[in-house]
């Protein structure tokens, strides 16, 4: 009896000892395979993955699931192509949003939802207008101020200066980022749908008119007339507008960003780098109004004038206009505690196994 217990124990032992051993070792591999001295997202302590016995209970995947917040903001701007529309001197964005991030390894990927308000300004390059291009349509009256023998007495143009517009917009984006994150170092880059709910703008500037008439020389700067009220020919008259009407124009934006992963509590991260962003999308608008109409009834009453956003207008006409945000970006992330997988009996702890 005693010689057939011991033969059986001695087989079991057989068999369950190279059984135990090869376990042991394929979780170590997935360990080090999987970065485990690497890994700045789940507990490596020996207390958690082994038993009273010392025997490994848990087996590392590599898997992560995290959920986040950030809040970051920097310089913005409106990119332009034209040469009279620039990108100074800019403004501020402001962004805050929250997100699912998966981990395999190294391997990052990142899904978000977020508000950004921004305040942008935008300086305009001084330009001139002549009376009939500042009719959204032709009228003949504006070309029909003569004197009694018939002449010409004036051929209005208007020189605007020093123009400078404000956009204030608040948008809702949703980013789809993917990248890597290496010895704290984390780098990511994906595509982030935006689109203005709320937007406002408003045009500052000031206007100077003048006219020539031929059959009078020698009188004002360049052959034309200025500084005289009856005639319509004012100096230097501030003209400030506001306008909330602007289409609602969704734009696809490239996001890049990159910094440091730092571990400040089991579970819980907080991440520290710079972000830029550019739209691909043409936001300029073809077949804009002018910048700046005056109705016919009024031409000589600035008070009466319109404006309109440059961004919209003609001035932006057959021109590329991009968004552009840069800057610092804090983000703070938990991962979701990893089942412990028993790699003996595989199945979870705390769960009854199925039979």
């Amino acid at each position: 009896m005693m010689r057939k217990l011991l033969i059986t124990g001695l087989l079991l032992a057989g068999v369950l000892v190279p059984a135990l051993s090869q376990t042991r070792l394929e979780a170590d591999k997935n360990m080090r395979e999987l970065g485990r001295s690497d890994s700045r997202f789940t507990n490596t302590d020996r207390k958690r993955h082994e038993d009273m016995r010392g025997l490994r209970r848990s087996l590392y995947t590599g898997n992560h699931h995290s959920v986040g917040m950030s809040v970051y903001g920097g310089w913005s701007a409106i990119l332009s192509s034209s040469d009279i529309v620039t990108s100074n001197p800019g403004g501020y964005s402001l962004r805050l949003g929250g997100f699912y991030e998966y981990r395999k390894g190294y391997f990052v990927l990142q899904a978000g939802l977020g508000a950004m308000y921004r305040d942008i300004r935008t300086q305009v390059n001084d330009y001139r207008y002549v009376n009939t291009e500042m009719a959204s349509t032709w009228d003949r009256r504006w070309a029909e101020v003569i004197d009694t023998w018939g002449m010409p007495v004036s051929q209005l143009t208007y020189d605007l200066q020093g123009r400078e517009d404000r956009l204030q917009q608040l948008h809702v984006q949703v980013s789809l980022l993917a990248g890597v994150l290496w010895n704290g170092w984390y780098a990511l880059a994906g595509l982030t749908p935006s689109l203005p709910l709320i937007q406002h703008a408003s045009t500052s500037m000031t206007i100077t008119s003048r006219g020539s008439y031929d059959r009078y020389l020698g009188l004002g700067e360049n052959g034309y007339w200025e500084e005289m009220d009856n005639h319509g020919y004012r100096k230097d008259v501030p003209l400030k507008r506001a306008t909330s009407d602007l289409p609602m124009r969704l734009d696809l934006m490239v996001s890049l960003e990159g910094g440091y992963d730092w571990t400040i509590k089991e579970y819980t991260h907080l991440r520290i780098g710079a972000y830029a962003r550019c739209g691909v999308m043409n936001t300029a608008v073809r077949g804009g109004e002018k910048s700046v109409y005056i109705p016919y009834a009024s031409k000589w009453d600035f008070e009466t004038f319109l404006a309109t956003p440059v961004w919209i207008s003609d001035l932006s006409e057959g021109q590329q206009l991009h968004n552009f945000s840069a800057g610092l970006k804090i983000t703070l992330l938990y991962t979701i505690p990893p089942p412990d997988k028993c790699v003996l009996c595989s199945q979870t702890h705390g769960k009854k196994r199925r039979r």
